[in-house]
């Protein structure tokens, strides 16, 4: 006996058509406002730029942390030096009470290799994430934000508010500050 199913019925077919249409819209207009927001970002907050600042402070308190152990260890060696030469007790414990506080010093310093770590990896996950909101746009074909697009959003005396500049960052001179006001 062979058995045939029914054909579905043609009502049952439109309305799974339909259903299925509405779900590509819906996954269609989510498409298009996820390409909306991420252009946003793209706008709002340049990760290259943020990626270099954090660059940077990792590079200051790199230099910072060397300056302050060069210091330390002049002044380690140098009460040293005291605590070998001084022909009193109370001198010779006050350079050694010096040497004690600057071995706290040293492992203070430790901070640097630490926090250069930990930005480092934050560096490493905003270029990763830059690559790929980049290359998303390249395959929608939304591109580069526009760079007037990505102007700086804040106002009055916010947008005052850089901080130091980066290295190779165009900046204005000193020179060109002066010659505003002479």
């Amino acid at each position: 006996m062979d058995c045939i199913s029914p054909a579905p019925a043609p009502v049952l077919v439109e309305e799974q058509t339909a259903l299925l249409q509405r779900h590509l819209v819906t996954i269609s207009d989510a498409i298009v406002r996820t390409r909306e927001e991420i252009a946003g970002l793209r706008q709002e907050q340049d990760a290259g730029r943020a990626r270099d600042e954090l660059q940077a402070v990792v590079q200051g308190t790199e230099r910072a942390t060397n300056t302050i152990l060069g210091a330390s260890e002049t002044v380690d060696d140098l009460a040293g030096r005291i605590v070998r030469g001084a022909a009193d007790e109370a001198t010779r414990g006050h350079a050694a009470a010096i040497q004690a506080q600057m071995q706290t010093v040293f492992v203070a310093c430790n901070f640097q290799d630490l926090t250069g770590q930990r930005i480092s990896k934050v560096v490493r996950t905003i270029a990763f994430i830059e690559d790929r909101v980049a290359e998303m746009l390249r395959v929608w074909g939304a591109g580069a934000a526009p760079a007037a697009a990505r102007s700086d959003r804040r106002r009055g005396e916010d947008a005052l508010l850089n901080g130091p500049a980066l290295p190779d960052v165009a900046a204005v001179s000193q020179d060109a500050v002066d010659a505003l006001f002479a």
